[in-house]
């Protein structure tokens, strides 16, 4: 990971290396705007051996529900698809880890009647409201 060349858009967001005491804690040290940054790159940081990890589809489903949350303008059409994929996303985070299952990833699988009712999420997210008191 130190290694990595981070490209020009995102050597301002490059998170800090990560540590085994991180791993050891289930906790990466990094800003609002570092994470996204460090899941976006994940599998070509960690090309090595990330293909070879049985629990690399929870990372997929991961990618795959955040590119259609995140999106902007959300279609309507997508919700069936949204649904699905916080299903699946919720039955392979029970067979892959299931003593790491935190209320976030149960509330995964209301994302597609939110944003049924209240519209596109990134409308409404803390996302700025992080970064601004990431003095803290």
């Amino acid at each position: 990971m130190e290694n990595f060349k981070y490209g020009y858009f995102d050597t301002s967001d490059q998170p800090p290396p990560i540590q085994v005491k991180h791993l050891n804690n289930g906790h990466i040290v990094a800003t609002a705007a570092q994470k996204p940054c460090i899941f976006k790159l994940f599998p070509i940081i960690f090309h090595d051996f990330i293909y070879h990890l049985p629990s690399f589809i929870v990372y997929k489903v991961l990618r795959e529900i955040l590119d259609l949350v995140l999106s902007y303008p959300f279609r309507k059409q997508w919700l069936p698809v949204l649904e699905d994929l916080c299903n699946t996303f919720n039955q392979i985070m029970i067979l892959h880890f299931p003593t790491k299952i935190i209320p976030k990833a149960h509330f995964i699988r209301e994302y597609e009647r939110m944003i049924h009712d209240f519209g596109p999420s990134i409308k409404y997210w803390c996302f700025r409201y992080e970064a601004g008191h990431a003095y803290f």
